[in-house]
């Protein structure tokens, strides 16, 4: 669900900059070198069918993966497919929150998924027992 965007608190929808930053941040911070992340690419596209780049390129180059990690070069960003293979590469999910923060999405890691399923159910329970308090009142 999207939350609704406030008219005048709304974050920039122009995410290019921010999204290439974080690009930059995660293959720096990764223990990857540019060139084990760029075979990684390149084999995760080939096994699961995914283009990175347009024309008739065989793969990713590293020239292209350059221009991707640099904020200046705003006319080369990647494609949503590259995006994906790019964060699984990298076993890192940091680019995808830049893409979902400006619409007021979050992604969580499993340990948060439980967090949340056990407040529910916690929820649910409670008022289950406030329904069951009412309820005996009344006899």
């Amino acid at each position: 669900m999207v939350k609704q965007l406030n008219l005048f608190s709304q974050p920039s929808l122009n995410i290019g900059r921010k999204l290439k930053e974080q690009l930059a941040a995660s293959a720096r911070a990764s223990r990857f070198s540019r060139e084990e992340l760029l075979d990684r690419m390149n084999d995760l596209a080939s096994r699961y069918g995914v283009r990175l780049v347009k024309g008739n390129g065989a793969g990713l180059t590293m020239a292209t993966l350059e221009k991707w990690l640099n904020p200046e070069a705003m006319e080369h960003v990647p494609g949503i497919n590259a995006l994906i293979i790019f964060c699984a590469a990298l076993e890192d999910l940091s680019p995808m929150r830049e893409v979902l923060a400006p619409l007021g999405g979050m992604l969580i890691d499993e340990e948060e998924v439980k967090l949340l399923l056990w407040a529910k159910e916690y929820r649910r329970a409670k008022d289950a027992r406030d329904k069951m308090r009412k309820l005996e009142m009344e006899l």
